[in-house]
């Protein structure tokens, strides 16, 4: 009741404190029940005082306190703190170690009841000096561990943070410089491998220091921190690896850069690596042939190696990547070149379907170059440079010889499809006429007939046929093998029915064929249809392909003919009418049938 009494009374001066002398006495009390916040301030005060400073209790009470505070604060978020407050309570309780006597506690012994034990010899009850002292000493002992202790679990905190926030800037360092996984190792280097290094490094040595600061921390008494670390994989390099750590959090998620780096170097290792060799080996494979076709004058284009295990291997990163386009534009060149060397004198040759063929084989391999190398020409240059340094370097030197390359080669590709489409429009003219001694004929349609004298009516792979008017005579027919030298090694000219076959009923005049089954003979049937009338005058003509004309005949048929057919036992020719679209009035057979004379039956 008493000490309560002095507490209310301290209680109700302190307000007043600047006015009053405070008396030690009724300090303690307040101080006794640990309320510091009301006594701190009042302590304080009473040392303030030069009187006061050397009073013995009061520094061990002030020591008291700044132990409190120091036990009591955040070892991590306010070690600054905990160190100053250990500092202050070490120091008081080395004060307060001078100050304290015998005298001072047979003086004050209600001060230092605490220390009151019973005697082991007489069995009563008392306070030591010694007793005091140790007590203050172990208590300066602990609270200047704990002072070590947290100044040796700042180190490893401060030492943890740096470590990591170090790999981290340097993780995302890389990510600005290589924005996906896969340009990360297409565009893979030496500087890159020494990054990977020392973001390594960097992460073993956070996670060493982690586990120091974490055994650090095992070492305090009264934290309030329980950490469980969790090491997370980069699992998606566009997402992961980008967030702090809170070392002060309950659960700690800590990237696993040390995995990473591992992986991403094995992979540049064991991957990217060989992949670079494959590409400069298989490039220069192609320019070898190139060479061997223009020094031994041989098709090469047997020899070029399959592409496709590469270019699987390229594709996993890059879907759309150089080397494909020189590696296929070197090819189709390969192929060109082997394709006059296959055919080095065809232009000798009197075959001019033959000519024909290779002229357009060159044509389409020419075209495909010219495809390719303006698809080079239209690449992002500075991207493929990034992305093929390593095969840019070994190949081609530079970027800017890359570049030469690719502009030389357009403008050989493009001289050769100048030259080529000269040649297949020379030989496309020459392939319109079916040359003879004297005259050709128009192996085309729509012919000018003040121009030509032959006058196409039948035009098929084998033959022509049609009328040929010679200006001197009356009209006549004529017909011709066409074959691949494009002369006319068989041309026969027949008489036919001058009255109805003439320029004047040109686009009246139909024909048919048929062929021997051994390709011995045809048959040519013309005919033309009488105004007003279902009759048909016609010409046949019986054309050996070893003898030429046997006969031709003029002929009036009934009705319109449909199709010729030949007997294969006798050699008959049958002519079969067009029955269905008949509309005279008189009966008529189905069909004409001739002897292989040319004879009615």
């Amino acid at each position: 009741m008493k000490r309560f009494i002095f507490i209310i009374t301290l209680l109700f001066f302190a307000s007043i404190a600047e006015a009053q002398k405070i008396k030690y006495k009724d300090l303690f009390f307040v101080l006794d029940t640990k309320n510091y916040k009301d006594g701190e301030p009042l302590l304080r005060k009473f040392l303030s005082d030069p009187k006061n400073a050397d009073q013995p209790n009061a520094n061990l009470q002030f020591a008291f306190l700044y132990n409190k505070k120091a036990v009591e604060s955040d070892v991590i978020k306010e070690s600054d703190e905990v160190v100053a407050y250990a500092d202050s309570a070490t120091m008081y309780y080395r004060k307060a170690l001078e100050l304290i006597t015998e005298k001072e506690i047979k003086k004050n012994d209600e001060y230092y009841q605490a220390y009151q034990r019973r005697d082991v010899r007489t069995g009563k009850f008392g306070i030591k000096l010694a007793d005091v002292s140790f007590d203050i000493q172990n208590k300066i002992k602990a609270i200047e561990d704990r002072k070590a202790s947290v100044q040796e679990l700042t180190i490893y905190y401060t030492k943890t943070l740096q470590n990591f926030n170090d790999a981290l800037e340097r993780f995302k360092q890389i990510k600005s410089e290589f924005p996906t996984e896969k340009i990360l190792y297409l565009r893979s280097n030496d500087e890159l491998l020494k990054e990977l290094e020392e973001l390594n490094k960097s992460a073993k040595l956070s996670l060493q220091n982690y586990s120091s600061f974490e055994g650090s921390l095992d070492d305090i008494d009264k934290t309030g921190y329980g950490p469980a670390l969790h090491l997370t994989d980069i699992e998606n390099y566009q997402e992961d690896g980008m967030s702090e750590i809170d070392l002060t959090a309950d659960n700690i998620y800590f990237w696993d850069y040390e995995s990473w780096t591992e992986k991403v170097k094995k992979g540049i290792k064991d991957i990217i690596s060989p992949m670079r060799t494959e590409l400069v080996t298989y490039d220069q494979s192609l320019n070898d042939l190139l060479e061997r076709v223009s020094v031994d004058s041989m098709a090469m284009d047997d020899k070029i190696q399959p592409i496709d295990d590469i270019l699987v291997k390229i594709r996993e990163y890059d879907n759309d990547p150089l080397p494909e386009y020189l590696f296929s534009y070197k090819i189709a060149k390969i192929k060109l070149e082997s394709t006059k060397m296959n055919h080095l004198y065809y232009r000798d040759s009197s075959d001019n379907l033959y000519q024909t063929e290779v002229a357009l084989l060159k044509k389409e391999q020419i075209d495909h170059m010219d495809s390719l190398i303006n698809i080079l020409i239209g690449r992002n240059g500075l991207e493929d440079s990034k992305n093929y340094a390593h095969f840019i370097e070994k190949q081609y030197q530079d970027e800017a010889s890359l570049e030469l390359y690719i502009k030389s080669q357009l403008d050989e590709t493009s001289n050769a499809r100048k030259a080529s489409e000269s040649e297949i429009s020379m030989l496309s003219e020459r392939t319109k006429w079916l040359i003879g001694e004297n005259d050709s004929i128009p192996l085309f349609e729509d012919v000018n007939i003040g121009l030509s004298k032959y006058v196409p009516l039948s035009l098929t792979d084998e033959f022509t046929a049609g009328l040929y008017f010679s200006g001197k005579s009356a009209a006549e027919g004529y017909f011709a093998m066409i074959e691949s030298n494009l002369r006319q090694n068989l041309k026969v000219n027949f008489p036919i029915d001058t009255k109805y076959f003439r320029k004047q009923t040109l686009e009246d005049i139909k024909t048919l064929n048929a062929k021997e089954r051994d390709g011995g003979y045809y048959y040519l049937l013309m005919h033309y249809q009488i105004p007003g009338s279902e009759e048909h005058p016609a010409t046949i003509a019986k054309i050996y392909t070893s003898d030429g004309l046997a006969w031709s005949k003029k002929y009036l048929l009934d009705t319109e003919p449909l199709q010729l057919l030949i007997n294969g036992n006798t050699g008959d020719l049958i002519i079969e009418y067009d029955m269905e679209n008949y509309l005279g009035e008189k009966e008529i057979p189905d069909r004409l049938v001739l002897t292989k004379k040319g004879e009615k039956k």
